[in-house]
């Protein structure tokens, strides 16, 4: 066995201890500011698909995780993006670049640099009933069609 790998398993025994005990039940691993947050800075859109999630089942509004979370990826907003349930599962354990065709990566790369301070100022402010009118009611942009790898 090779350093590299006596390291990588090293690492991985060592975040399944400080794992150990962390598990939440679905849904509350991560703030609700801050899943609205991401949910707005990628406009209620499915990152992989391009599916519009506005006014979708809660079950089917998801964050996944780009460098799983299995494999040590952290909850950082700069980790985590929109994904409808459907892709959420199809992804599975699969990586990034297993997964998504480069035209997918560079759209995820894209919505993870976005700024994420005020969009979860205004979650904030949409949590709390202070959110102006017109920002709860402004059309999404238009969003371009993503395709995924089979």
């Amino acid at each position: 066995m090779t350093t590299k790998q006596q390291n990588k398993i090293a690492k991985r025994k060592k975040l399944d201890e400080q794992r150990k005990g962390t598990e939440r039940p679905t849904g509350q691993w991560i703030r609700t500011d801050l899943r609205l947050a991401i949910y707005l800075r990628d406009e209620f859109r499915c990152v992989y698909c391009g599916s519009d999630l506005h006014g979708a089942a809660p079950t089917d509004l998801t964050l996944d995780h780009i460098h799983l979370w299995s494999k040590g990826g952290e909850n950082d907003p700069t980790n985590l993006i929109t994904a409808c349930r459907s892709c959420n599962c199809s992804r599975g354990a699969k990586s990034l670049s297993q997964y998504a065709d480069e035209h997918t990566r560079k759209a995820v790369r894209r919505q993870t640099r976005r700024e994420i301070r005020k969009y979860r100022e205004l979650a904030r402010s949409i949590l709390n009933g202070e959110a102006p009118e017109e920002t709860l009611q402004k059309q999404p942009r238009p969003w371009r069609s993503r395709r995924r790898t089979k």
